[in-house]
């Protein structure tokens, strides 16, 4: 993964092409205002992939997945510990506010509740 990100975003580590599948979650970010940028992988551990970006990101926050899951993760928590994980099968109402919930951890406000 390239570490020279200066720009202040939160970083995807797509591993393979897994992109089309979490799009809601993109636009999730997009609706708080808050930038990313997009570092491809081709393979990896997804939850280490997701770690290993909030460590890349300005914002400290990184996300990463496959089509199977998504990650999303804070620098400052444990590698084995990330914030939220989604699998493929969940609903795209899921998959936007954990888009959502991503960038207000950048912006330091109360998340959204997945359940309602």
């Amino acid at each position: 993964m390239d570490s020279n990100i200066s720009t202040p975003a939160i970083v995807i580590a797509p591993i393979g092409d897994c992109l089309t599948v979490w799009q809601e979650v993109l636009l999730g970010i997009e609706e708080e205002g808050i930038p990313f940028v997009i570092q491809p992988q081709s393979v990896g551990d997804v939850v280490h992939s997701a770690w290993q970006a909030a460590s890349l990101s300005p914002l400290l926050v990184g996300i990463a997945c496959d089509r199977e899951k998504l990650v999303v993760h804070y620098k400052n928590l444990p590698t084995s510990a990330p914030l939220f994980t989604l699998t493929y099968r969940q609903n795209s109402l899921d998959r936007r506010s954990t888009g959502n919930n991503a960038a207000r951890l950048v912006k330091g406000i109360p998340f959204r509740d997945l359940n309602a």
